[in-house]
């Protein structure tokens, strides 16, 4: 990882140059991405945009963090990159598909067929015990119930070692043992990409731990892509890299981000949103992929 000082007008041009020269993805650079972003927009009313032309490519079978402090665009771009909300411009791809031609119908059938979610809130389905909720994916996909789908939620929860808790009700199981079954759950479908949303901003380090190591595991044994929002330095050091918001702008990237790293590129944008007067106010750094 190198990092370069820049003043502050410096600054402005720096993520400016970022934010322009990812204005296009090239053709090329979309044949082996599993989701690509270009040229994405999003503002609600009349409001400043809480996406600015922010172009992305994220390869098969990679692990990136997407990070920036609260308000920097980072949860809307999770949105619009997984077709929960269409962007106000530009184009996103998923596996080549774009987003922009598939009405909701077609936009619903891609994201239960080609997409797994994790989010911090869970949203595991009470009345169902753990197995129940790991095979409704693939239920909603049109899958019969019966032995193949049973044994294949059970290799699921096998994976992330919960195959002996598969007829209890979530609420029987602590925070990360729920957490866990919303991992196998999305994964159970074997998506192109999975979205995880701050997965473990509500568990204890241990815990933490354990769901991103099974986040790696897909990556590195599925070939899946993972593409995790998250404000923990600790949980981007699990990934191959990094991308940073700042005010819906893309604005750095670390490829192999360590935890030093990224808190160094986090409090680098805070600083650089210091009020006036402050020591050192005007002066960061940004990272320069290796």
């Amino acid at each position: 990882m190198k990092t370069t000082a820049v003043t502050e007008g410096g600054a402005h041009a720096r993520e400016a140059a970022l934010a322009q020269g990812a204005a296009h993805v090239p053709g090329a650079a979309l044949a082996d991405a599993a989701l690509a972003l270009d040229g994405v927009g999003r503002t609600y009313g009349r409001g400043a945009p809480a996406l600015d032309r922010v172009s992305l490519v994220v390869p098969r079978g990679r692990f990136m963090a997407v990070m920036g402090r609260s308000g920097s665009g980072k949860s809307t771009l999770l949105r619009c990159a997984a077709g929960l909300e269409r962007p106000t411009t530009g184009t996103v791809r998923i596996g080549g598909t774009d987003l922009a031609t598939l009405k909701t119908a077609g936009l619903t059938r891609l994201r239960r067929d080609r997409v797994g979610f994790v989010f911090q809130s869970l949203n595991l389905v009470s009345a169902l015990n753990v197995r129940e909720n790991v095979t409704l994916p693939l239920l909603l996909a049109g899958a019969r119930e019966g032995r193949a789908l049973d044994a294949r939620a059970l290799a699921g929860l096998e994976a992330v070692g919960l195959a002996d808790r598969a007829e209890d009700i979530p609420e029987n199981l602590s925070g990360g043992q729920r957490q866990r079954v919303a991992v196998a759950r999305a994964l159970v479908n074997e998506p192109e990409v999975v979205f995880a949303d701050e997965p473990t901003a509500a568990l204890d380090p241990v815990t933490a731990a354990g769901v991103l190591a099974l986040l790696r595991r897909a990556v590195d044994e599925r070939g899946t892509t993972v593409v995790l929002v998250t404000h923990d330095p600790v949980a981007a050091a699990w990934t191959d890299e990094a991308v940073f918001l700042d005010g819906g702008r893309l604005v750095g990237r670390l490829d192999r981000p360590d935890e030093s790293g990224v808190r160094e590129m986090l409090g680098a944008h805070a600083h650089a949103h210091a009020p006036a007067g402050r020591a050192g106010a005007g002066f960061h750094r940004v990272a320069v992929a290796r």
